[in-house]
């Protein structure tokens, strides 16, 4: 039966390329760079702590522009998916292909002529390497719900009937196979979050300290630094209705009550639609912040284990509007940063 309370409060996670032992996949933070013309994946480096201190501090005659040992400048790199498997960063990619059809014409039922029609479909395998050479894997995508503890046999019954998504499934398109595992409670996450906040404050204050003894100006930091990293577009409006790019502070103290000054923001925007199944409609189009987007935040005190807390449950619930269809999804300080 439809329950409205449980279809408001599930949080449905997007679900990214992956690969069978991937604990996790999630997009590259906007601040990940590489030298120019580097292979994929290689000599990624985060620019977030030095890009921050310098702009805050200004060191003189030290300009942001930095490059390799072989002098090529280094750029973004881009949206991708990434995880983190023995300790290296690999990409995830979707692999596609392109499907040609012939139009049927429906008054004979056959064939019509000069009516040839393509149409880009997910590859059911993908290529993996291994020690033996490249082989075919079934294509695997892993995401996550949030929904709440009384509710989760329902949903994975729900999930059971799922077979086919997409479209063009009545030629033989869209078969999938739903597996569903569980996973730590949230309050189990505070602690985590805690330590990667203080990883990433260290980090901070060891690179504001590189740059004071280069004659940049003084930054003492006595409070917490912490970042808000999107996995997922995130709609987000000024006021209750203009669309804008930034998660202000006064939004941030909104969601969680904590107060904290927005330091910088690395964000792009794109337009994002959808369609009613339901009502075979397009939905309304908005402006929204691109996954990849970060955040970065200050406070003037540590954050406490109940601070993190409320951060670790902003995780789950995440920012902005139409978070149920999986936008606004966010991580405090991704383990990308704490490399």
């Amino acid at each position: 039966s439809f329950d409205a309370a449980l279809l408001r409060a599930i949080r449905c996670h997007n679900a990214y390329p992956a690969r069978q032992n991937d604990a996790w996949v999630r997009p590259l933070p906007a601040t990940a760079i590489q030298p120019k013309g580097a292979d994929a994946g290689e000599h990624v480096a985060d620019s977030l702590y030095a890009r921050v201190c310098w702009e805050r501090q200004q060191p003189p005659a030290l300009i942001y522009a930095p490059t390799d040992a072989d002098g090529r400048p280094w750029e973004a790199v881009g949206q991708k998916f990434y995880t983190l498997s023995d300790g290296r960063l690999r990409y995830r990619s979707v692999q596609q292909r392109v499907l040609t059809r012939v139009a049927i014409n429906r008054q004979r039922g056959t064939a019509q002529d000069q009516r040839l029609y393509s149409l880009l479909a997910i590859r059911e395998t993908t290529e993996v390497e291994t020690e033996d050479g490249a082989r075919r894997a079934p294509a695997r995508f892993r995401g996550s719900i949030a929904l709440p503890a009384d509710a989760s046999d329902a949903v994975i019954k729900a999930l059971d009937q799922v077979t086919h998504l997409g479209g063009r499934q009545t030629s033989g398109l869209g078969a999938v196979r739903i597996e569903a595992s569980s996973t730590a409670p949230p309050a189990d996450e505070a602690r985590q979050v805690l330590q990667r906040v203080n990883a990433m404050t260290q980090r901070f204050q060891e690179q504001a300290r590189l740059y004071a003894d280069l004659g940049g100006s003084p930054w003492p930091i006595t409070g917490s630094i912490f970042t808000v990293n999107l996995l997922a577009d995130a709609i987000l409006l000024e006021d209750g209705w203009l669309p804008t790019q930034e998660l202000s502070a006064e939004q941030l103290q909104a969601l969680t009550g904590i107060e904290a000054t927005l330091l910088r923001a690395f964000t792009t925007t794109r337009t994002v639609g959808g369609w009613h199944v339901l009502w075979q409609r397009p939905k309304p189009t908005s402006v929204a912040v691109a996954m990849g987007g970060v955040y970065v935040f200050q406070t003037d005190r540590p954050l406490s284990e109940e601070d993190c807390r409320r951060l670790a449950r902003l995780q789950l619930d995440g920012i902005g509007e139409r978070r149920t269809e999986g936008y606004g999804q966010v991580r405090v300080c991704d383990e990308f940063h704490l490399r």
